[in-house]
């Protein structure tokens, strides 16, 4: 049997793409994103705190923290749609 969780990816920002999974075990809204030279976080949707992970330098995150913060709604409807 083939199991797969659904998922929305986001075209690739400069370095860095963004993906909400769905089927998450925990209920924080939040987006994985994944940098060109393999580097992973989690950061909040509401807030941008970041979750888990790691990048350097950590200024590589204030662009994705403006983008989050400029579609927060839609990626929060997203969230939803995907973890009723």
């Amino acid at each position: 049997m083939l199991y797969s969780n659904p998922m929305t990816t986001y075209p690739p920002v400069d370095d860095w793409r963004v993906r909400i999974n769905g089927r998450e075990p925990h209920p924080l809204p939040h987006v994985h994103v994944q940098f060109r030279d393999g580097s992973r976080v989690s950061l909040a949707i509401e807030t941008g705190q970041l979750l888990s992970g790691f990048v350097t330098p950590q200024k590589r995150l204030v662009a994705v923290r403006a983008w989050i913060e400029a579609r927060r709604e839609t990626l929060l409807a997203e969230y939803r749609r995907l973890n009723p």
